[in-house]
């Protein structure tokens, strides 16, 4: 169970701490779902139903919008994966899952960085002792 700051309640999740990290658990009664009339590509079928889907946990406010596919259960089963994501950050911060990914990345590339450059120097002093 994890304090959200500023809202007065609490948000019933299991945290990415756990082996695997493992995203948090939503309960279907903390989750609060909308259906709207979707817009843009997907001509006639897209903007006469309602298949844009938002999603909001109400516990820490956080609000996810997909329209993906013309599928209505598509778009459930996407915005709750990505409001999953979405919550691991919000309650985890740089321990979340997706903090890891960009984590990893940067330390990517810092270290292609540093590659890069000891190959230039090299590359130039090999050019000079010609």
């Amino acid at each position: 169970q994890v304090e959200v700051e500023g809202s007065g309640s609490s948000a019933s999740a299991t945290t990415a701490s756990q082996p695997g990290g493992a995203l948090p658990e939503l309960k279907e009664e903390e989750l609060e779902e909308k259906f709207v009339k979707g817009s843009g590509a997907g001509g006639q079928k897209v903007n006469k139903t309602s298949n844009r889907v938002i999603l909001i946990h109400v516990p820490t406010q956080v609000r996810v919008e997909c329209q993906d596919t013309r599928s209505l259960t598509q778009n459930r089963k996407i915005a709750r994966k990505r409001l999953r994501l979405k919550v691991d950050a919000f309650i985890n911060g740089e321990s979340s899952r997706t903090g890891q990914k960009a984590s990893v990345a940067v330390a990517k590339k810092a270290k292609n960085k540093s590659r890069n450059k000891r190959r230039r120097q090299q590359k130039i002093k090999k050019s000079d002792q010609e």
